[in-house]
């Protein structure tokens, strides 16, 4: 369990956190009904693209993501939980729904930058895996997002029963190009045909990923996973055909890219939007 940086005291009313961006390579859904044990096992790579909220106390309750009033956010509901009313203003680079993590990383930012000072990770941790189960945004993300770094799931869910394993690497330069996904992540989950695929697919890609748990081979085991499950768009499967010499997949579930960098993948990328040159993320969840 990661320890949170320290802060001004909460009664300063203004808080600030952050969030690493999350990238699932592939992922095998846990069956449990208890939500504090639901989740999954995978490998994602967290980002230095991440999102960042900062809260102020006020007398009305104000939401807003990238200057843009938003509702029904999960920004709101993890406030309401948390008996707070104010401003909450959260940012990224990312478009919303594109397959890393911003749903999850909302909700942890929100909650740590309410608690402030007086913030529990564990406590913050499963504050929001319920919220982003019960709304169906995810299924790891929130695990992903509190390690940080190029890690695997051993055992999905919150603290106390999730188990994560940070794989050291030296600092790497990635990009990532996201488009806004056309399907919600909680249809995908429910959907049987489409969970039959990724429990089976899943469960050889986790297997054969452990046998040799390296950056490179986590692309490709996750191209293979996420086209072998219907999990690729036309259009994310026309760009990884292009970078088919690349170690490059989808961001799951979604069809955003992600690549390590070199020049070549670069310039192929270019062709298709505006990538964003980043970095394995070094840390998970932090106060500012």
């Amino acid at each position: 369990m990661i320890s949170l940086k320290s802060q001004k005291e909460f009664s300063s009313y203004s808080h600030k956190a952050f969030s690493p961006g999350s990238a699932t390579l592939f992922f095998v859904p846990n069956k449990e009904q208890n939500l504090l044990k639901k989740g999954s096992k995978g490998v994602s790579i967290c980002v230095e693209t991440g999102i960042t909220t900062k809260i102020e106390h006020s007398d009305s309750m104000d939401v807003r993501f990238n200057g843009i009033p938003i509702d029904n956010s999960i920004q709101e509901e993890v406030a309401n939980m948390l008996k707070f009313t104010g401003r909450i203003f959260s940012y990224s680079d990312l478009p919303p729904s594109s397959g890393f993590g911003l749903s999850a990383g909302a909700a942890l930012t929100t909650c740590a930058a309410i608690m402030g000072s007086d913030a529990i990770s564990g406590q913050i941790y499963e504050i929001a895996h319920k919220i982003e189960l019960q709304r169906g945004t995810g299924l790891g993300d929130v695990q992903s997002q509190m390690t940080g770094g190029f890690h695997v799931r051993l055992k999905g869910g919150s603290f106390p029963y999730s188990v994560t394993e940070k794989i050291l690497e030296e600092p790497t330069e990635l990009l990532i190009l996201p488009f806004k996904k056309k399907i919600p992540t909680g249809e995908v989950i429910k959907s049987p045909s489409s969970l039959e695929d990724i429990l089976k697919n899943g469960k050889i890609a986790f297997k054969a990923f452990m046998k040799k748990p390296t950056l490179k081979n986590a692309f490709i085991i996750g191209r293979k996973f996420a086209l072998d499950s219907n999990l690729v768009s036309p259009r994310a499967e026309k760009i990884l055909d292009d970078l088919s010499g690349e170690f490059a997949s989808v961001s799951l579930i979604g069809e955003s890219i992600i690549a390590l960098y070199d020049d070549e993948s670069l310039e192929i990328l270019r062709k298709y939007g505006d990538p964003i040159k980043t970095k394995i993320s070094s840390t998970g969840l932090s106060l500012d």
